[in-house]
């Protein structure tokens, strides 16, 4: 239509006003057709019937307590959470959700079966809850008893201590139902030995004991911080003690901490007639675990960087496995350096410290002399690095003769041994 002439100003200007208005239509139109096709959130796709056990509440987010009974009934198999544990009213929003979660599901005819603090968090844990803001109350383990299984009285009464006794130790003069009832006594007095009264004798060492000191000894724990879990059927077997029974005992699987295993040879006491002794090779499981104190940074560390008291604290966990390399403690920790960059939560260990150097190559080292009551100080300097009690080279600019020397302080030395504590104070 202009015939090849080129546009003018006046029409270039209208062009360009045309088509900022056509863009703007288009990106208009665009965005009301999204409206119309929001795509449902995952949560809104999801039936009302989900099964969910992690809550959301503030409330959760603020912190809940969950108290553990000491003894609970239930009918069936099933063990639920809710029959087990129970709640304040402020905290039902927060358990709810997990009050019919199944913790445990009891052998068919059993009546009786402990359930641990463990267990239960265990089972939370798997669920999905945050154990972080979970503060657990009340007892350490719980018995519970089934309603719906009959069982001979006497027969239920040893069934019932055996439970407890299989997740906790009885209290040091305590009289429980086992020791007023004498059927039940007279019932189990060809397995447990002597009376529960016997039981202070120093002398006496039932095969628990043994078992758990035989532990300590090749894992090199003391016995105290051991937390040695038994099998409930082996219960019976573990209450045999000398010297009513003699016991051979050879470890199957003692290497480290977690899965246990023992072969015992048992060989009853016969009166004089060892054609009388019976003996029986039973193994032993268990599951082990060990109380530790362990050192763990605060604070980010470079490497090379000096540990300060504030940049570490200390806690007490129960860990399942010993690692090779030693832990330290507070006063091995502070003064030293990092070996390596070190993230916050670390565990202190041998490897990841390393002293720091009193002397570096190059350095001019002081170097004290004494004999009896004459002390002769002169300056070397340093032809290697090394830390307190360290022996290093030194080299002598004056004379140019190299000596070995052993560092005591920053730039400091002494021929000979360092000196004691009494000495330095001196």
């Amino acid at each position: 239509m202009m015939n090849g002439r080129p546009l003018g100003m006046r029409k270039k200007v209208q062009l360009m006003v045309i088509l900022t208005i056509l863009a703007w239509a288009t990106q208009t139109l665009f965005h009301q057709w999204g409206f119309g096709q929001i795509v449902p959130s995952a949560r809104e796709k999801a039936p009302q019937s989900a099964e969910q056990f992690v809550p959301g509440t503030a409330r959760f987010a603020a912190g809940a307590t969950l108290e553990m009974r000491t003894e609970a009934t239930v009918m069936g198999s099933e063990v639920k959470l809710k029959q087990v544990c129970r709640w304040s009213g402020a905290d039902e929003a927060v358990f709810a959700p997990l009050a019919d979660l199944v913790l445990v599901r009891l052998p068919e005819g059993q009546p009786f079966q402990p359930i641990t603090l463990d267990q239960i968090r265990s089972t939370l844990h798997d669920a999905g809850v945050n154990l972080a803001v979970v503060r657990f109350a009340g007892p350490t383990s719980c018995t519970v008893a089934r309603s719906d299984v009959e069982v001979d009285e006497q027969q239920a009464l040893l069934e019932w201590a055996n439970a407890k006794q299989g997740t906790a130790r009885k209290d040091a003069g305590a009289t429980t139902a086992l020791d007023r009832t004498d059927s039940a006594v007279a019932a189990t007095q060809h397995v447990a030995g002597p009376p529960a009264e016997s039981a202070q004798d120093p002398d006496r060492k039932t095969l628990r004991d043994l078992l758990v000191r035989d532990l300590s000894m090749r894992l090199h724990v003391p016995v105290e911080d051991l937390h040695v879990t038994f099998n409930p059927k082996d219960d019976q077997a573990l209450r045999l003690a000398e010297p009513q029974f003699k016991f051979d005992v050879q470890p199957r699987r003692v290497r480290n901490l977690g899965a246990v295993a023992w072969d015992v040879q048992i060989l009853t006491a016969g009166a004089g007639n060892a054609a009388a002794r019976r003996s029986q090779k039973i193994s032993i499981a268990a599951t082990a675990r060990a109380w530790q104190r362990q050192v763990v940074l605060a604070k980010p560390l470079s490497f090379k960087q000096t540990i300060r008291d504030d940049d570490v604290s200390e806690r007490r966990v129960l860990v399942d496995n010993l690692e090779d390399d030693p832990l330290l403690d507070v006063k091995q920790v502070v003064a030293q350096q990092a070996a390596r960059e070190l993230k916050p939560g670390t565990v202190m260990r041998a490897k990841a410290v390393q002293p720091v150097p009193l002397a570096r190559s190059g350095q001019f080292v002081t170097v004290t002399l004494s004999r009896g009551s004459v002390t002769v100080k002169t300056v070397a300097r340093a032809m290697e690095e090394g830390s307190y009690g360290q022996t290093i080279r030194v080299k002598n600019e004056g004379t140019k003769d190299v000596y070995q020397v052993t560092l005591t302080g920053p730039q400091e030395a002494t021929m000979g041994p360092p000196p004691t504590a009494e000495a330095a104070a001196r």
